[in-house]
């Protein structure tokens, strides 16, 4: 059984309903992720690999068993925007918004690796690789089996939309018309999860889109199912083929797609195991 469970920020919106109630439905707090996205290359790279798996990995496992975080993601980009400035990327998420920034970080290096100073991680961290960017996003909505803690899965597409200048139906679009085709998918073993994110920070000129959704799959090869009218049919039985289409164009033209990447999971610390 699936839950989908829509989490929205009253600064951003108003709240949405969830379209689905499954039997036993999903409830939460706000949740936020912090995206750390970095660059490691030639010699560097080992070491930093060696560095996030085998150093800051035991620190976020003290993370999760303080509640400091939810879970803890680690992606290498397999594809990505030409000169795309950044390989790697880190996930965290938080149901505490004022914990984000390394939060009893000091103590936590302490208790777990007692024989090292937290400056002497921390330089070697930083020596390792590049910082390229972090930001922060509000989760709006998940769509995944139940039982499952948090979305996830061996592959990731994640979509970034500016809806700046859009009709404003984005999140209706993507909440109800596609969560339903995405619940489609899941029920089919197409896809593992889904969920949407709003970006708080940066804002404003600074940011080059507003919102994203992410697609999670077990299997590479699952990328290439066709996602189209006929699984939407499927999904919405309700709605004629005229009907769809004019979804369809509600949703182009309810947003713009700045780019899509094609993420790996490595590494992953939280409730769901890694595959």
């Amino acid at each position: 059984m699936k839950t989908f469970s829509t989490l929205l920020s009253l600064s951003i919106f108003i709240l949405v309903g969830a379209f689905h109630q499954p039997a036993e439905a999903q409830t939460d707090d706000t949740l936020y992720l912090k995206v750390d996205y970095f660059k490691a290359t030639g010699p560097q790279t080992s070491e930093y690999l060696e560095i996030e798996q085998e150093i800051w990995k035991a620190l976020h496992e003290e993370r999760l068993n303080r509640g400091i975080i939810l879970s803890w993601d680690f992606y290498a980009v397999v594809a990505g925007e030409p000169y795309v400035p950044y390989n790697y990327v880190a996930i965290n998420v938080f149901d505490d918004f004022s914990k984000i920034d390394y939060f009893d970080l000091d103590d936590i290096m302490n208790e777990v690796y007692p024989d090292k100073s937290p400056d002497e991680l921390m330089e070697r961290t930083r020596a390792a690789r590049e910082v390229v960017r972090t930001e922060i996003w509000q989760v709006n909505g998940r769509i995944m089996d139940e039982g499952q803690t948090t979305p996830g899965g061996n592959y990731l597409t994640i979509n970034y939309f500016d809806a700046r200048g859009g009709s404003g139906e984005h999140v209706e679009m993507e909440l109800d018309f596609w969560g339903r085709i995405h619940e489609t998918r899941i029920d089919r073993e197409i896809l593992n999860s889904w969920a949407m994110y709003t970006m708080l920070y940066p804002s404003g000129d600074a940011a080059f889109y507003t919102y994203s959704t992410v697609d999670y799959y077990d299997e590479l090869g699952d990328l290439r199912e066709p996602v189209g009218t006929a699984l939407a049919a499927i999904a919405h039985p309700d709605l004629s083929d005229e009907e769809l289409d004019k979804y369809f164009t509600r949703t182009a033209d309810s947003r713009s797609v700045f780019k899509t990447e094609l993420w790996k999971r490595i590494d992953h610390v939280g409730d769901e195991p890694l595959d």
